[in-house]
């Protein structure tokens, strides 16, 4: 793909300057109302004054190269700064709904820690002992913080 990129630049510039070349002379003429015309050709039942125009300037292909890997650079920033914010709301989404999950499942602990249940623990010998007194206030404080700190808005 690159092989031929030398080939048709030069086919380009020889283009330009042919082209450049036959737009160097023109002719202005007014009609019969007075109107001001102009061409590349005379007109036939007229006088016309001749204009050279002057060879436009040659172009800058270092210049060219160099606005359009400024253009593919920025392109590519764009992309880059697309994925990343996609890939930031996709974060944001997860951790959104896994606050959601944890805050329900504190909800749901606080309410069966109220509804007045026996709830049972295994202690270290491995028998399970009644949550009662002291040991369930702890436990009811301990899930009221939980829903206070998982059901609480993002971001606060």
């Amino acid at each position: 793909m690159h092989a031929n990129r030398p080939a048709s630049l030069i086919s380009f510039v020889l283009i330009a300057l042919l082209s450049a070349s036959a737009l160097a002379q023109v002719y202005s003429w007014k009609d019969a109302s007075g109107k001001i015309h102009y061409g590349d050709r005379p007109p036939a039942e007229r006088q016309a004054d001749s204009r050279k125009l002057a060879a436009p300037p040659p172009m800058d292909v270092e210049a060219m190269r160099s606005a359009n890997a400024e253009k593919q650079l920025a392109e590519r920033e764009k992309q880059q700064k697309a994925k990343e914010s996609a890939s930031k709301a996709e974060e944001d989404q997860a951790a959104t709904r896994q606050r959601e999950e944890n805050c329900r499942q504190a909800r749901a602990s606080l309410a069966s820690l109220e509804s007045g249940q026996i709830r049972f623990t295994i202690d270290a010998k491995g028998e399970r002992v009644a949550l009662d007194g002291a040991v369930r206030e702890a436990e009811l404080g301990k899930a009221r913080n939980s829903v206070d700190s998982w059901c609480k808005p993002a971001g606060k």
